[in-house]
């Protein structure tokens, strides 16, 4: 069967498993207990400082379940993927699994070279590959991080027969999931992540903010007393298919001539053909008010005049929450998942920008 190199063997490390035997699945042990704590599994801390999440036998089993279910993972198909909740139900299924190589021309050769059936990327992962000309086979699976339906698009170009967004937490994972097809279809405000895989409940709280409970949510954080309920951080609101569409973090609010404008409703009008990335963040306009910024980052070789000119449409429709700039630049990213660093872009925003010009409400600051 196909073997993935993950680096060269360092001394006095042997092989432990017998590569030519026969791959069989590991079946679970139903009579174990399932009350007993399985797991415990940190945060990614991009957003917040990292906390320590406890799976039980049975929330970790339910979760592996649900995996299995969506890769639907076989022995004699391999799968690549990087993740704890990837790896281990594929495993469990006797499929061979393939570690994603670290750079990126590797990753495309390794692409090329295994033909998995299922590949499980971060999209800044996803990005890089497109970039270095990567073709995919099967299905694709994104998460970890905002993936537009741009990007999933820009996958089933290369070759993917499916691609899927899937919106997961370390406390909940996976909670939902959404085809490329389905998301480009998606005409409202917010970023559809799908409806509630099957056993997940979704509900909002008095302020907007995503409630998810289920077999599969975690037991507790580490030092704290049971909860079923799961607090995401964010907003978000079940459309009348009773789909997920979130509208931001909480706590990414920006608040500019007294009203709270959520970046995660408009964000994903940003992502015009050429757009890699594309935040909303507030900078001090140091009169105690905000600037709302629309931070873009062009894809590689793309003209800056025609993509501004593109973005003109999308950014005229957003009403009030229109930007007061729209600043090109490179995002930068931050934590084990690489998502976007608001609080780095912001700065960066506020660096190029210079000291606050008072504009008209919804006239963008000249460019610098």
């Amino acid at each position: 069967g196909p073997v993935a190199t993950v680096g060269p063997r360092l001394p006095g490390c042997a092989p432990a498993l017998d590569l030519g035997a026969p791959r069989l699945g590991v079946p679970a042990d139903a009579c174990a207990d399932a009350d007993a704590d399985a797991v415990i599994v940190f945060t990614s801390g991009t957003t917040s400082r990292p906390r320590a999440v406890v799976h039980t036998r049975a929330s970790l089993s339910a979760g592996m379940a649900t995996v299995s279910s969506l890769f639907d993972a076989r022995g004699d198909e391999p799968v690549l993927g990087g993740t704890f909740f990837v790896l281990v139900p594929s495993l469990t299924r006797g499929a061979p699994v393939a570690l994603p190589a670290a750079g990126n021309r590797l990753l495309a050769r390794q692409l090329h070279r295994l033909r998995p059936c299922d590949t499980y990327l971060t999209p800044p992962r996803l990005r890089d590959a497109l970039g270095a000309g990567a073709r995919f086979h099967g299905r694709v699976w994104t998460g970890s991080a905002p993936a537009g339906a741009g990007l999933l698009h820009r996958v089933r170009e290369a070759g993917a027969a499916e691609a899927w967004g899937v919106y997961a937490l370390t406390e909940l994972f996976p909670a939902a999931a959404v085809e490329s097809r389905e998301k480009s279809a998606f005409d409202g405000a917010g970023d559809l992540v799908g409806a509630p895989l099957p056993g997940v409940r979704a509900e909002r709280d008095g302020d907007g903010q995503l409630l998810l409970s289920g077999p599969a949510a975690r037991h507790r954080y580490l030092g704290e007393e049971p909860d079923p309920w799961v607090r995401t951080g964010d907003r978000a609101r079940l459309d009348d298919s009773g789909r997920i569409v979130l509208e931001g973090r909480c706590k990414d609010m920006v608040l500019r001539r007294a009203e709270n404008i959520y970046p995660g409703l408009y964000e994903p009008a940003l992502h015009v053909p050429g757009v890699e990335l594309a935040v909303l963040v507030g900078i001090p306009a140091g009169d105690g008010d905000e600037r709302l910024v629309a931070v873009v980052q062009p894809q590689r070789g793309t003209d800056e005049p025609a993509l501004r000119a593109a973005l003109s449409e999308p950014v005229a429709r957003m009403g009030t929450a229109r930007p007061d700039e729209v600043l090109l630049a490179r995002i930068p990213l931050s934590g084990r998942s690489r998502k976007p660093d608001r609080a780095a872009t912001a700065a960066l925003a506020a660096r190029r920008l210079g000291p606050a010009v008072t504009p008209g409400p919804g006239v963008p600051l000249p460019s610098p």
